[in-house]
């Protein structure tokens, strides 16, 4: 076996994998986007949030900039 993951493999599990490592060293080694996706599963349920944490860093640039975005704003 290869040791590669199927893009399915890739997404089970991943809300606990991303937990955890905020568990064991804070936001630390978080690129940006993870820190929004982190926030985000925090109110998602469920669900892939990753992309849209990556595009409201596109759009916002910065964390501080998601964070400080209207909620008008973040919803388009």
């Amino acid at each position: 076996m290869s040791g590669k993951r199927t893009p399915q493999q890739s997404r089970e599990g991943h809300r606990e994998r991303l937990r955890q490592r905020f568990e064991k060293n804070g936001l630390s080694g978080f690129n940006n986007y993870e820190v929004v996706e982190v926030l985000l599963t925090l109110a998602r349920t469920r669900g892939d949030c990753k992309e849209s944490a990556k595009s409201a860093i596109r759009k916002f640039g910065t964390v501080r900039g998601v964070l400080d975005a209207s909620p008008q704003d973040l919803r388009k």
